[in-house]
């Protein structure tokens, strides 16, 4: 391994412990988190992304799919305009 992936891997590790960090807060009001997020990446100006979530599998994977599907149909609506 690379000095780059190294450094790569280990900042993928703190962005990790970032957003655990932020889920564990969250999780002391809500019963479930998942959180999205994105960045720039700055070796090749692609994007990198990284998701976390808590609680409950099936009612985050249910909300996330609802979500989806709504942003879908309100997409659609407003190109039909």
């Amino acid at each position: 391994m690379d000095e780059i992936q190294e450094e790569d891997e280990i900042q993928e590790e703190k962005d990790l412990k970032t957003l655990k960090r932020y889920a564990c807060q969250l999780m002391e009001h809500f019963d479930t988190v998942q959180i999205f997020c994105t960045k720039r990446d700055s070796e090749d100006g692609g994007t990198v992304s990284m998701h976390y979530g808590d609680g409950n599998w099936f009612a985050r994977y249910g909300q996330i799919e609802l979500w989806v599907k709504d942003q879908a149909s309100k997409t659609k609506e407003e190109h039909e305009v």
